[in-house]
């Protein structure tokens, strides 16, 4: 897999994701009557621009994001995407389309429709490949110091049995590990077209209290209908709950700090890409529901940020003065730098394997 394929497949993916999600909330601006001016993939010079009834679509340099200006969301917009920034007049903010304008529902409507996009378009994404492929058991990750990683198992190897039972689905691997700490099992897997047997002995990890392996996991047989809508929620369900746990782990200091910036999935989409479609799709989904959570988080810039301002607003009974608003999106932006940053350094401390 050459790098021009890699990053065709993180541009496909990543510009996939983000236009869901700008897609929602421009979507629901539209519902509840707000005027989206603009609508963009991207940051950077436009590639490419088009205007369309009330609003200028474009398609930006680069892709790790995008937005939706919406009219009297914020007192300075940049009306157009020309370069020249205008404050808004009394009478945009007034303006009946004005965002400034709806009530409390509609606004929360607005900015909550993008992360709820994200975990639509995942559980799509699941229902696709539970529908479409029945996808191996396979190992994307591996813990390092883990049980898993010990017995020599590898990201990219596909399960076939655990303890001389077959197993289709995470869940299978759950209930046959997890009530056996200490206890040595065998583990028959697939690796590069080859089948072996390893054994591994489970352990509780990260202050959980039954046995785990150590790695994550994908995969799961075919199905169809209900079936397959069904297990598309539930994994994205599941996948939700995983993530929340894993990153409640990191702020209590029960697991290390294990994040993934630009770089880091990059490569995760290169390895997907050379392992084949069904292992683009679900990474895919997977980066869905991680964009969408981290998109609630209450920080100043995000969406969570933004929610949590109206709640706040709501309460107090009056709004925020600009440069208070101001103040906190300026302290939301260096905290997503500084998350970037770190994330960044992680990236790089593993490509060279410090």
């Amino acid at each position: 897999m050459n790098t021009l394929t890699a990053l065709v497949a993180f541009i496909v993916v990543f510009g996939a994701i983000v236009f869901v999600h700008e897609l929602g909330h421009f979507l629901a601006a539209k519902a509840v009557g707000v005027r989206p001016f603009e609508f963009a993939i991207g940051f950077g010079p436009a590639l490419w621009r088009r205007h369309w009834g009330e609003t200028t679509y474009y398609i930006r340099l680069i892709p790790l994001g995008g937005y939706v200006r919406l009219l009297g969301m914020d007192p300075l917009e940049e009306e157009g995407g020309d370069g020249k920034e205008s404050r808004q007049n009394p009478e945009e903010i007034d303006h009946p389309r004005s965002f400034a304008r709806k009530p409390l529902w509609a606004r929360l409507f607005i900015i909550a429709a993008g992360p709820l996009m994200n975990f639509i378009f995942a559980a799509l994404l699941f229902m696709v490949l539970a529908a479409t492929i029945a996808v191996p058991l396979t190992i994307y990750r591996v813990e390092p110091n883990s049980p898993a990683a010990e017995a020599g198992l590898q990201a990219g190897d596909i399960l076939l049995s655990v303890a001389g039972e077959p197993v289709d689905e995470p869940r299978d691997v759950n209930r046959i590990v997890n009530p056996r700490p200490g206890v040595p099992l065998e583990v028959r897997l697939k690796r590069d077209g080859r089948e072996m047997t390893v054994t591994v002995t489970p352990r509780p990890l990260h202050g959980s209290k039954v046995a785990l392996l150590g790695v994550q996991l994908g995969g799961q047989p075919r199905l169809s209908g209900f079936a397959a809508l069904k297990a598309g929620i539930v994994q994205t369900w599941y996948t939700t709950l995983g993530i929340i746990t894993a990153l409640g782990r990191m702020i209590l200091r029960q697991a290390p700090a294990d994040i993934s910036g630009p770089i880091g999935i990059f490569q995760l989409v290169g390895e997907s890409a050379r392992q084949g479609l069904p292992y683009v799709v679900s990474l895919a989904a997977l980066l869905n529901v991680n964009l969408g959570l981290i998109n609630l988080l209450p920080i100043p810039i995000l969406d969570g940020g933004w929610l949590a301002v109206f709640v706040f607003e709501a309460i107090r009974r009056r709004p925020l003065r600009p440069e208070q608003r101001g103040f906190a999106q300026v302290v939301g932006l260096v905290l997503i730098a500084m998350l970037m940053l770190f994330a960044t350094y992680k990236d790089i401390v593993r490509l060279v394997g410090l």
